[in-house]
């Protein structure tokens, strides 16, 4: 598991933990037992959020903390034995890696017009649902009101405030992006017209890989200048030292750092990235959802859960209340509008690309990475960083 993953989703307990079961005693309850794999923290909304419903069905709720990092292997060496559980939550990246090693069942009885449409494609692999969404979450551009009063409409409005900021000595840089950080860098990275890989009628093609796509390589020197002049940060990490301490006009990050920058008392807005180099800005949306074991052995309780309770408003605006991430189902992201932050972050997510869930994608974060890396080091030009990813990235799928 990429450490991109781990920052966006936070620290996950290492030890896998069982959490305390909901009992509900009932004769007809024996062999209805459903038992849900989770990260830790979601583990208490499940229970909370399906108590009634286990009540009401005469079954054992039985949700089991399972380590972020290691879970997809864990399921792929227990599910064949029986010893996996009934469903896993987890997200949508994990979809093709699972998928192709036969361990998921198919999604039925699935409304896919009442989700979001980047979450059943999330979900969906080789054309096949394979989870049932409950949100979806991008990064935007956060921006410090103080020190950039306009939103930027363009790219040379995000140029033209650093350099006046940085002429008056009065910001160290322009945008705050973690180093190294692909998921992050991906606004900017598709803004001069890079992608990871194509996707038609059939779905993602491996073999079109634009990690050093044409347009990306015309704009790589734009890149460059960037570094060069201090408008994209070299060092940063995901504490973004420099917007918190009022040195750096922009920030790209995601809804689970809402928290903190309330707290910072800084005054801000979120916004989409603008165009770069002519091209949208288009960030990666991660969805996180429900799959299912195909060795379960409780298909018909666990689908019963997934349309009597996942699929209901309720439950997703519990889980929205987690951490801010707007609510997979239509319905349910409807009852959340009145909040100004979510609804930013989901208008620029509705320009944005699903990360790609299919196993070739566990050859790309390593080599990417790197070349963000040597750029923002100096190590090499954007055009050799990249291309030299590229063809790192196509001996290793191949």
């Amino acid at each position: 598991m990429n450490t991109k993953r781990l920052g966006i989703l936070g620290v996950i307990t290492a030890v896998a933990v069982a959490v305390s079961t909901l009992v509900v005693p009932s004769a007809t309850a024996a062999g209805k037992t459903l038992v849900i794999w989770s990260d830790e923290n979601r583990a208490k909304t499940l229970r909370e959020a399906g108590a009634s419903w286990a009540s009401k069905n005469g079954v054992t709720l039985n949700v089991v903390i399972k380590d972020f990092g290691k879970v997809k292997d864990e399921l792929i060496t227990a599910a064949p034995k029986g010893l996996g559980p009934d469903l896993l939550v987890g997200p949508h990246d994990w979809v093709g890696q699972l998928a192709a090693s036969g361990v998921l069942d198919r999604m039925v009885n699935i409304d896919k017009g009442a989700y979001a449409a980047s979450g059943i494609q999330g979900f969906s692999y080789k054309g096949l649902l394979y989870g049932l969404p409950y949100n979806v979450e991008n990064i935007a551009l956060i921006v410090n009101t103080k020190l950039s009063p306009t939103i930027p409409a363009t790219f040379a409005d995000v140029e033209k405030t650093w350099a006046t900021l940085k002429a008056a000595g009065t910001a160290k840089v322009g945008i705050e992006v973690p180093y190294g950080d692909s998921y992050h860098n991906m606004p900017l990275f598709s803004g001069l017209g890079g992608y990871v890989f194509g996707v038609g009628a059939g779905g993602i093609n491996a073999k079109d890989l634009g990690i050093y796509s044409k347009t990306f390589a015309s704009n790589a020197s734009k890149l460059d200048g960037y570094y060069s002049s201090g408008l994209i940060s070299k060092s940063s990490n995901y504490d973004f030292v420099q917007w918190y301490a009022g040195k750096a006009p922009y920030m790209i990050t995601g809804p689970w750092n809402l928290a903190n920058i309330k707290k910072s008392g800084i005054p801000y807005a979120i916004a989409s990235v603008p165009a770069v180099g002519g091209t949208l800005s288009r960030p990666f949306v991660g969805v996180n959802g429900f799959m299912m074991s195909k060795f379960a052995a409780n298909k018909i309780v666990a689908r019963k859960f997934l349309t009597q309770v996942a699929a209901s408003d309720d439950f997703q605006l519990a889980l929205y209340k987690l951490g801010d991430r707007l609510p997979a189902l239509k319905t349910a992201a409807a009852k959340v509008t009145n909040n100004p932050d979510v609804a930013a972050f989901g208008a620029y997510g509705a320009i944005g690309t699903p990360m790609p869930n299919i196993p070739q994608m566990n050859s790309v974060w390593d080599s990417w990475g790197n070349a963000w890396k040597n750029v923002a080091d100096g190590k090499q030009t954007a055009a050799a960083a990249f291309a030299q990813a590229a063809t790192n990235i196509k001996k290793a799928i191949s």
